[in-house]
């Protein structure tokens, strides 16, 4: 399989092989069947990859300060497995990352990094939106954001609050019509991360779970709600918010992944490339 790899995306190189799955007559099993007898055996492995030129380009930066890179990780897989520490219980789910100008969701399941997305638009697509259709400026809506109350059970008629305005500048704004306008937006997004995201489809009944992260706190506090609502798609998915991890976390985590390994990471042979004269001599000698 790696052979294979190696071949058909010859301009990449292997970062991580993860153990997915081990099936003895069509039955699952826990780890590698070591004195296990079977008439069909199937092994579902998982490869994370980086462009070679990318590669090369650390490799020179490390190289001049006189380090040697031993190994790179994937931060996704850092994430991911920092989380499932966290909740030893849950060896399947989604993370979706919502930042101001992008997003990314990346799947794991029984505890190995499968499929990851970059997305190139984040929470300031709910500002644009709110800051067109109201005609306030973006840097108003974020001001009405951060000190407004705004929930699914807001009235029809409560309005932004004047003090937020200055004096000569009030125009009432419905906060129901805000609500509305973001609403839609959020609704749009869970699609595109999940509900119609080809890429996930096959993932959607192994999986129950989404850990969602928004970068901005007001977003989420005024529409958490609306996240939940479609992002759960009629509760079929259960919604947990997580916070940005600390740096200091994650660098214990990547010092625990590089030191002992994870539990469902195959750490690939790497063949040396080997010199003409070695070459001949196992011909001669091997």
């Amino acid at each position: 399989m790696k052979s294979n790899v190696d071949e058909f995306e010859n301009k990449k190189k292997i970062l991580h092989i993860f153990n997915l799955k081990y099936r003895l007559d069509n039955k699952t099993i826990e780890n590698l069947p070591i004195g296990l007898f079977g008439d069909f055996y199937s092994h579902e492995l998982s490869f994370s990859l980086i462009k070679n030129n990318d590669y090369k380009n650390l490799n020179n930066i490390f190289n001049k300060c006189n380090l040697k890179i031993k190994k790179v990780l994937l931060k996704s897989f850092v994430e991911g497995s920092h989380l499932s520490n966290k909740n030893p219980d849950l060896d399947t789910f989604f993370q979706i990352k919502i930042n101001d100008k992008n997003s990314k969701i990346f799947y794991f399941e029984n505890d190995a990094l499968k499929f990851e997305q970059i997305f190139n638009f984040g929470s300031d697509i709910i500002i644009n939106d709110i800051s067109k259709i109201t005609s306030l400026e973006k840097d108003f809506v974020k001001k009405i954001l951060s000190n407004s109350v705004i929930t699914q059970k807001i009235s029809e008629e409560e309005l932004v609050e004047n003090k937020l305005f200055k004096t000569d500048n009030y125009r009432k704004k419905k906060k129901k019509l805000i609500l509305e306008i973001a609403s839609s937006r959020i609704q749009e997004i869970s699609d595109i991360f999940i509900l119609k995201n080809i890429n996930f489809k096959s993932y959607h009944e192994k999986n129950k779970v989404i850990f969602l992260n928004i970068n901005d706190q007001s977003i989420l506090d005024c529409f958490k709600e609306s996240f939940i609502l479609f992002l759960s798609n009629n509760n079929f998915f259960t919604i947990k918010f997580t916070e940005k991890d600390s740096i200091e976390d994650l660098i214990n985590n990547t010092n625990n992944l590089v030191y002992y390994g994870w539990k469902k990471e195959a750490v690939p042979v790497v063949q040396p490339k080997k010199s003409l004269i070695a070459r001949f001599f196992d011909i001669l000698f091997g």
